[in-house]
């Protein structure tokens, strides 16, 4: 299977994901580097910047913050915007749900292997390792 197909899979699978929970995913064109991805909860939607200047994989970003509507008290914060150095509650939530979300469509070959294929921030790898070990066992 090739990287992109693959990606595809990963995508569809989290859209189905929103769906499920009546999230609307719109990825945005028009944005400058700067902005970032940002959900919205009284509107249930989440805004992709295909233009956001970061190494953190599209994947990632949108479990991160899908996670934040799905998981996330909406009474807390109405808006969340993306940061991948993000250490408040409720960023560090969304980090670790979108750890889990997409470790539960694909089981990684190894924590490595995950960090790097989605580029996830290397401060995360403890929270990696410990799903990743925790899903293992259920399998």
């Amino acid at each position: 299977m090739n990287t992109t197909s693959f990606i595809s899979e990963i995508v569809d699978d989290l859209q189905k994901q929103a769906a499920c929970h009546n999230i609307d995913i719109l990825d945005i064109f028009d944005l400058s580097p700067e902005t970032p991805d940002f959900s919205v909860v009284k509107r249930q939607g989440v805004f992709m910047n295909i233009n956001f200047d970061t190494k953190v994989s599209y994947e990632f970003r949108l479990a991160h913050e899908m996670s934040h509507l799905i998981y996330g008290d909406g009474d807390i914060q109405k808006i969340y915007t993306f940061s991948e150095f993000g250490h408040r509650r409720e960023e560090l939530l969304a980090h670790r749900n979108a750890i889990r979300m997409l470790m539960s469509i694909e089981m990684p070959t190894s924590v490595n292997t995950f960090m790097e294929y989605y580029h996830v921030p290397y401060w995360l790898e403890k929270d990696a390792d410990r799903t990743f070990r925790e899903l293992a066992y259920l399998e």
